[in-house]
């Protein structure tokens, strides 16, 4: 098995076209209201995630299918969702009183070993070329749909010059240098490994070398994450 690099190139035209959904999703919904409201949350998402679908060309739902979401609240200022798929026609207030809250893959280390239902009520319905940059825009689409906060606020690293500028400044700390920075892919005959350079500002800046599995049933697992370099205090969420 060879490791296959996504070029920076592309990593930035898909963050781009990303930002652009976002944009287009709060605008079309208008701005958030004071007091936590499931319609306007789980209507935000959904427009988000039809909008990333349509900018993200490569990942396909199912025909007829749409993506759903309930909202659970708010805690310590992250918003609590979970996302789904249902038919287009079908009435989900019932299937929303149906579905537990539990953290997206990227906010529980080693969550291989959790057991959920999100291959059944998310994974399955998705279809994408089963090549490194389709494995990549499979894993970055359902990082938006999951929309954690940590992600919502994280931002990919593709490049030394990158690496070196942001380390650069007060209060930084190379814990752990790396030998490359573009997202790394190696691919078996129906999955893929991910490695990818990722920086977040929650509670403390931190880069992360994090580590994702996308198996054969489109389940995305995080494995151990790998700490690169640490900053100073970051955003309390």
């Amino acid at each position: 098995m060879s490791v296959e690099f996504i070029p920076a190139a592309h990593v930035a035209e898909v963050t781009r076209r990303i930002q652009s959904a976002r944009q287009s999703a709060t605008a079309s919904c208008g701005p958030a209201p004071r007091e936590p409201s499931a319609v306007y949350w789980e209507g935000l998402f959904e427009t988000n995630a039809t909008r990333v679908l349509a900018e993200i060309g490569s990942v396909h739902l199912n025909p007829g299918f749409v993506v759903r979401y309930r909202f659970f609240g708010e805690h310590g200022g992250d918003l609590l969702v979970r996302p789904f798929v249902a038919r287009a026609t079908t009435d989900v207030d019932t299937v929303r009183q149906l579905i537990d809250w539990h953290p997206a893959p990227d906010s529980v280390a080693g969550s291989r070993m959790m057991a959920t239902q999100d291959v059944e009520l998310l994974y399955r319905h998705f279809d994408f070329p089963r090549t490194a940059v389709g494995f990549f825009d499979y894993w970055i689409t359902m990082q938006e749909l999951w929309a954690s906060s940590r992600w919502v606020h994280s931002h990919l690293i593709t490049s030394a010059d990158e690496l070196r500028r942001i380390t650069a400044g007060d209060g930084w700390e190379v814990v752990h240098p790396v030998q490359a920075y573009e997202p790394a892919i190696v691919l078996t005959s129906d999955s893929a490994q991910l490695a990818v350079l990722l920086q977040s500002p929650l509670r403390r800046f931190a880069i992360h070398l994090e580590q994702i599995e996308i198996s054969a049933d489109h389940a995305v697992r995080y494995g151990e994450s790998l700490l690169v370099a640490s900053g100073p205090r970051g955003y309390l969420i």
